[in-house]
């Protein structure tokens, strides 16, 4: 059984997040955005975003957590509480990186994120955003109780670039931790 870890990401981890987000993006939306922009554009512009979020406080307030398996960068997820609080709680990123995809460790990153909201913002949704052209993602939000929205066109972050997306929400957040870490008998 591989050991997994998830820690806080702090500055020193900014060039780290940054990579991961272009690789999964890289593979996650290739044939969804230009190849151009996933391959050239994409990882100066997600350095800079992350370097500007956890070095210099953009965005802020955000908690970013690390996945690691045996020590091993996987993955990461990142909560803006005050992004948009009409739809409460954003989860801004939930990655995976594709090696480490199958092993449970997406639902083990939701895991954390929904108890970190549970415990800091009873009472208050969790929402993320999906690619509508990414079912797999779609598919397995569904299978966690996700409640999507109509199909709506958004510009993607850091880009020119305009995709649909649907808005993914749990409005019982204390259902959806139940869901994910089910009681041991």
């Amino acid at each position: 059984m591989p050991l997994i870890t998830l820690t806080p990401a702090t500055s020193v981890d900014a060039d780290l997040v940054a990579a991961m987000h272009t690789e999964s993006w890289r593979r996650t939306y290739a044939g969804l955005l230009p190849d151009a922009y996933l391959t050239q554009t994409a990882p100066a512009e997600r350095r800079a975003a992350w370097h500007a979020r956890l070095c210099d406080g953009a965005e802020a307030p955000l908690e970013v957590t690390l996945a690691r398996v045996d020590g091993e960068p996987a993955g990461f997820a990142c909560l803006m509480p005050d992004a948009e609080p009409v739809y409460g709680i954003y989860l801004d990123n939930l990655h995976v990186l594709p090696g480490f995809h199958g092993h449970g460790l997406g639902k083990r990153l939701l895991a954390h994120c929904t108890a970190r909201v549970a415990a800091g913002w009873p009472g208050r949704p969790l929402f993320l955003y999906v690619l509508e052209g990414n079912p797999q993602a779609r598919e397995f939000y569904r299978r966690l109780g996700g409640q999507e929205s109509a199909s709506f066109e958004d510009r993607f972050p850091g880009a020119d670039i305009i995709v649909a997306v649907r808005r993914v929400t749990w409005p019982d957040v204390p259902a959806l931790l139940a869901r994910l870490t089910p009681e041991k008998r």
